[in-house]
C-alpha cells in the first residue's frame, strides 16, 4: 500500500484513553523520570549491561541528553520503578523523535533489573510502554506507516519472547563488528575528485545533510533534526579527531563520513580500548567510488596513532549498500547480534 492509499494515523490507530495501570508487589512506587532519577536509572543500566552487554552500558550524560531533547515529554513518556529501598528496578520511555518523511516511529527502551526479571515487572512495564507508543502514532494525521520499535541484544534473551507476548515481531538483526588495530591496516588511497580529511567544527552541519542523505534508503531511518545532531556532536563521548569525512572537490561538499565515539567507561568490560563508530555513510550520487573504504582506513589509521587496540561498529545484516561485506574486507569481525522488533500499523 502507497502512502498516498493510506488512511491518517490517527484513523488507523486506537490508542487506550488512558494507559494501564502500573502495580507490581515487589514495586513500592513508579513515577515519571525526573532529574533526581538519573543516577538512579544509570545504577540500573549498569547492572542490566553486566549480564546483557557487558561491551557498554548507558552513561548518565547520555541519559540526561536523550530525556532532555524538546521532543520528550518526561510526565508522559517516562517512567520508574522503585523498590521499598528507593533502588530503581525497571524504568522506561517511549520516544517519538521528530523526523517523519518516510515513517512515524514510536521508539522503547528500558529494562529491569537482573534480580527482578521473571516476575512479571517487564510485562507489565511494556504493557504500558506499548501504550504509549499508540498514543503517539494516534496523535499524527500524516499519512505514513507507523512503528512501534524496541530493540534488543540477543544475549538479553528473555527480551524477545516479551516483545513477541506483547505483539512485537522480529523485523531487522543487526551485527556488532570489531577491528583488531594490532592487525595490518590496509593503505587505500581515495579517488580522483575526493579529498577525505579529519571532522573540523565547521563542517559538523554539512555532515548532518549528507547523513539525512546517506540514510534516506536505510531500514527504519528518518532524518535527524539539528536538535538530535547538536546533541550528538557535542555529546561528552563524540571523538572529532578519530572521525573523517570526503568532501568532493568539485563541489567542496562533504559526501561522505565515519563518525567516532570513546566511553573509556566500557574498556574495563571489554577487556580491551575501543573508538566506536556510530555512523558510516556514503550520499547517494557518490556509492560505488571506494569512498566508504577509503573513509574507513582513514579512521582506522587514526585510531591506531591514538593507541586504541580495537575499532568497534553495528551494521544490518540486511543493508542495501553492501556495508556488510565492506566491513570484512576491512578486517571487521562479528562479536555480537542485536534484533530489532516492530508493531506495524
Amino acid at each position: 500500500m502507497t502512502e498516498h492509499e493510506l488512511s491518517p494515523l490517527s484513523e488507523r490507530v486506537s490508542p487506550p484513553d488512558s494507559l494501564p495501570s502500573l502495580a507490581h508487589p515487589d514495586v513500592t512506587a513508579w513515577r515519571p523520570v525526573g532529574d533526581d532519577d538519573l543516577d538512579l536509572i544509570e545504577a540500573l543500566e549498569a547492572a542490566m549491561a553486566a549480564v546483557d552487554h557487558p561491551e557498554y552500558a548507558a552513561p548518565r550524560d547520555e541519559l540526561a541528553d536523550d530525556l532532555g531533547m524538546s521532543f520528550v515529554d518526561r510526565e508522559r513518556d517516562t517512567i520508574v520503578a522503585l523498590d521499598a529501598g528507593g533502588r530503581a528496578v525497571a524504568w522506561g520511555a517511549a520516544y517519538h523523535p521528530p523526523g517523519r518523511d518516510t515513517l512515524v516511529r514510536s521508539i522503547l527502551v528500558g529494562g529491569v533489573h537482573p534480580e527482578l526479571r521473571g516476575r512479571g515487572i517487564g510485562r507489565v512495564l511494556m504493557a504500558w510502554l506499548r501504550a504509549r507508543g499508540e498514543q503517539q502514532l494516534a496523535a499524527s494525521a500524516l499519512r505514513l506507516p507507523g512503528w512501534i520499535m524496541a530493540f534488543s541484544d540477543d544475549r538479553a534473551r528473555g527480551a524477545g519472547p516479551m516483545f513477541e507476548s506483547a505483539g512485537f515481531a522480529p523485523a531487522r538483526y543487526f551485527a556488532g563488528l570489531r577491528r583488531d588495530l594490532g592487525e595490518p591496516l590496509a593503505d587505500v588511497r581515495a579517488g580522483e575528485g575526493i579529498r577525505v580529511e579529519a571532522l573540523r567544527p565547521e563542517r559538523v552541519d554539512e555532515v548532518r545533510a549528507a547523513r539525512n542523505d546517506a540514510f534516506r534508503d536505510h531500514w527504519g531511518s528518518q532524518p535527524r533534526s539539528e536538535e538530535e545532531w547538536r546533541v550528538f556532536a557535542s555529546s561528552a563521548v563524540f571523538r572529532a579527531d578519530l572521525s573523517v569525512i570526503a568532501v568532493d572537490e568539485a563541489s567542496d561538499r562533504v559526501v561522505g563520513f565515519v563518525l567516532a565515539e570513546v566511553n573509556e567507561a566500557d574498556w574495563t568490560g571489554q577487556g580491551f580500548s575501543s573508538v566506536h563508530v556510530p555512523l558510516v555513510g556514503v550520499v547517494r550520487g557518490h556509492r560505488g567510488r571506494g569512498v566508504a573504504k577509503v573513509l574507513l582506513a582513514a579512521h582506522l589509521v587514526a585510531a591506531r596513532a591514538a593507541r586504541i587496540e580495537y575499532s568497534t561498529l553495528e551494521v544490518d545484516a540486511a543493508s542495501p549498500t553492501g556495508a556488510f561485506a565492506l566491513y570484512e574486507r576491512m578486517g571487521f569481525r562479528a562479536a555480537t547480534t542485536e534484533t530489532s522488533y516492530t508493531i506495524v500499523v
